[in-house]
């Protein structure tokens, strides 16, 4: 552009340089505004999207307060189906799973029930959620009389946090199974998971009547 000697010169140039740039420019313009209001409206629809989970979790939670009444559990099955088939994206979509599992377990659908838990553990990593879903199936399992897939469950409960649930449901399988030594050993490593601070007056009634015998 210096070169050009008149500003006549420089518009012409510039008017070539358009007719051959211009639509390029605008397109690549359009693209950049386009693309981040396009990501703008893409945050606000998740923040509603978690937003929308959130509340349905909430009612979930106040109708699950009392599932005595058949209203309340219409509910829950509701929301929890609504958690798992709109909101499976989100951490409230395993909550509705182990909310369904509850629901099942409450009929006597261990099977159901057990289906949910395994679900809601597909959907996540989270060590604890994964312990605490595994202790639940390993107590309807207990329900079944299956006790071989409940002690092969506790073994994938690994954490340290649950290990006097994990010993204590071991010493309850091992009753039933007439194996009153192994049911002796886990509930006395269960108490001492649990430490002198913490007091469960069911599981020591437990050790003191094998204790007894």
């Amino acid at each position: 552009m210096s070169e050009l000697k008149t500003e006549e010169e420089q518009i012409e140039a510039f008017k070539e340089w358009w007719k051959k740039n211009g639509t390029v420019l605008i397109i690549a313009i359009a693209v950049c505004v386009g693309g981040y209001f396009g990501w703008q409206a893409w945050q606000k629809s998740q923040a509603d999207h978690l937003s929308e989970a959130s509340a349905l979790y909430q009612n979930m939670i106040e109708a699950a307060a009392d599932l005595s009444k058949e209203d309340n559990q219409k509910t829950v099955a509701f929301i929890a189906k609504q958690l798992t088939d709109d909101y499976d994206d989100t951490g409230y979509a395993m909550f509705g799973q182990l909310f369904s599992a509850r629901l099942d377990a409450q009929k006597g659908n261990y099977d159901e029930a057990i289906a949910d838990l395994k679900a809601a553990i597909s959907k996540t990593e989270d060590a604890s959620f994964i312990a605490i879903a595994n202790l639940r199936i390993t107590k309807l399992q207990i329900q079944k009389e299956d006790y071989s897939a409940a002690l092969a469950t506790l073994e994938q409960v690994t954490l340290a946090e649950f290990l006097a649930q994990r010993q204590e449901l071991a010493g309850d399988i091992y009753l039933k199974q007439g194996k009153r030594e192994e049911a002796r050993v886990a509930y006395q490593k269960a108490s001492e998971a649990l430490g002198n601070s913490v007091k469960h007056p069911l599981l020591d009634i437990k050790l003191k009547d094998l204790v007894k015998g």
